[in-house]
């Protein structure tokens, strides 16, 4: 997918609309509570135990990215493609996830506790001991590449 209107960064460059940061390493623990960088690419970009709490990343690329146990809670990454990522024990607890695709990713103890994950892509992941409480999967594409259907909250029914 292409993304429009992206601009050329410096890894040290501070967050923005449409950056790129494909290959950056940050160092761990930061805090961009409340960032904007809708548009951006930050494919293959290590991003551990950094919090994104109520950041706007929608139509962002995260894929083959590394955010182990970071947070998102009340992020909106809607239509972001977060393919092939480590979200291992991550939290998106609250968070727009509205037809993510995380294809492929690995989601080891993930929470999307209360999110919103209408019309997400979770074929092939890895999802074990992953907390879905509460959120919206209404067709939601599972792992095995069924949808889910019409009462799928907290829970993906097919």
């Amino acid at each position: 997918m292409m993304l429009p209107n992206l601009a050329n960064a410096g890894c040290d460059d501070s967050l923005k609309d449409g950056v790129d940061y494909t290959n950056c390493r940050f160092s761990e623990g930061q805090d961009l509570q409340g960032s904007y960088f809708p548009n951006s690419n930050l494919s293959f970009a290590s991003f551990i135990q950094v919090n994104f709490d109520k950041s706007i990343m929608m139509n962002s690329n995260l894929s083959f990215g590394t955010f182990p146990e970071s947070t998102f809670v009340r992020a909106n990454l809607y239509e972001s493609i977060l393919v092939g990522g480590n979200f291992e024990k991550t939290n998106f607890t609250g968070a727009n996830l509205t037809r993510v695709d995380f294809m492929g990713s690995t989601l080891i103890e993930a929470n999307f506790q209360n999110s919103n994950l209408m019309g997400a892509n979770f074929t092939s992941s890895n999802m074990i001991n992953a907390n879905f409480d509460g959120a919206n999967l209404i067709g939601a594409t599972w792992t095995d590449g069924e949808t889910c259907d019409s009462n799928s909250i907290g829970e993906c029914k097919k």
